[in-house]
């Protein structure tokens, strides 16, 4: 039986990994623990790794970081108290590997402590772009520390193998958040509406986090939001989700109280998976800049606003509207997603991020590279 040990910092990517964590939970050849830290074990963001646990999964241990996003130094501190918990942490408990999603901070100082343990790291979603955010360093440092990724799209994977590490090692299995939308048992319209509240009017989804290698500050970005949605306040309801703990998210946070109190609209500081893409798949789209947008979105065959670079560079499907932080193009934007073109558009479907068998090809290739020698040293490999 082989030991695998899943960290996660944050109810967005549990929500991604909820399935193949409850099919490695059920394997016999597998011997699964959970590990919650970051977002999960603060009360500001909602407290989620209850939701871990009423899913049935058992979290073997809670290691809250003290996250302060007031500033980088606040952040930083956070890290560095991450990195020495789970620094520890590998020091009393021994794994033959750990699973991490994606590029967040604490998960940065999750694949540290784990590398300097020489403990094989399985990386999912390497080799992606976001060219506005800390996380597009942190992904690839990350990529740089693990023995096996699984991609998302054939591009990402080119790009892994560009930055050195072995074609066997690298496999693109397509996005699980893309299925998830697909084979995720959801919610009715009529359960959410009885838990969450009757909208009186067709609704949009707001998800909107700050940029943090840009210039602008979050609290300018989102009064331009927040000015472009006002235009439509008669029309339509907005649903809003809490930001990420990124630097600069509280100033987000407080702004978007303010515009709820005043327009009737809804702000959830986080909701279960399920929840969360059936409120999507009922509304008449998704404005903001989560990466969600790009990824899960398109299979629920609904348009995307995508707002400003904290998604630069990232693949992206036609159902994605991109424009810039300014109230004028977000308002043309929303108007441009419920027009007859992006109907037209919507209907041919598609999603870069689908592949089929998702779920079954992740489970089989961690199963079959884990025995295998390539978590033995690994050298760097040199493109022709």
């Amino acid at each position: 039986m082989k030991k695998i040990v899943y960290v996660t910092g944050s109810r967005a990517e549990y929500g991604i990994m909820k399935r193949l964590l409850l099919a490695l939970d059920q394997d016999p050849e597998i011997e699964l623990t959970i590990v919650a830290t970051g977002m999960h074990c603060d009360e500001k963001y909602g407290l989620t790794y209850k939701v871990i646990e009423n899913d049935g999964l058992k979290i073997d241990r809670l290691i809250n970081i003290n996250i302060d996003t007031s500033n980088n130094a606040k952040i930083l501190n956070s890290m560095s108290i991450c990195q020495s918990e789970f620094g520890q942490y590998f020091q009393n408990n021994k794994f033959d590997a750990v699973m991490l999603l994606g590029d967040r901070y604490e998960i940065f100082s999750v694949a540290i402590a784990a590398a300097m343990h020489n403990l094989p790291i399985i990386h999912l979603h390497g080799g992606e772009k976001t060219l506005g955010n800390y996380d597009e360093f942190i992904r690839h440092a990350i990529t740089k520390m693990s023995k096996l990724h699984l991609a998302s799209t054939e591009e990402y994977r080119q790009r892994i193998i560009q930055m050195g590490e072995h074609p066997d090692t690298v496999f693109n299995v397509g996005a699980l958040g893309a299925e998830n939308s697909l084979l995720m048992d959801l919610p009715s319209k009529t359960q959410l509406e009885i838990k969450f509240g009757l909208l009186e009017k067709p609704y949009f989804m707001v998800v909107f986090h700050p940029e943090t290698l840009t210039s602008v500050s979050p609290s300018a970005q989102v009064i331009e939001l927040l000015n472009a949605l006002t235009e439509f306040t008669e029309q339509y309801d907005f649903v809003f989700i809490g930001s990420n703990s990124d630097t600069g998210s509280d100033e987000i946070t407080e702004k978007v109280k303010i515009f709820c109190a005043k327009t009737d609209s809804r702000f959830m500081t986080s909701v279960k998976p399920e929840e969360y893409l059936a409120l999507n798949k009922y509304s008449n789209g998704l404005i903001g800049n989560s990466s969600s947008g790009l990824i899960e979105i398109p299979s629920l065959n609904i348009p995307t606003i995508n707002i400003g670079d904290r998604q630069k560079g990232r693949v992206r499907g036609d159902t994605v509207i991109d424009c810039i932080c300014s109230r004028r193009e977000i308002v043309d934007s929303v108007i441009l997603s419920e027009s007859e073109e992006m109907r037209r558009i919507i209907k041919k479907g598609g999603n870069p991020y689908y592949k089929g068998d998702v779920l079954k090809n992740v489970k089989n290739i961690i199963k079959n590279k884990i025995d295998s020698d390539l978590f033995n040293l690994k050298d760097f490999y040199d493109v022709k």
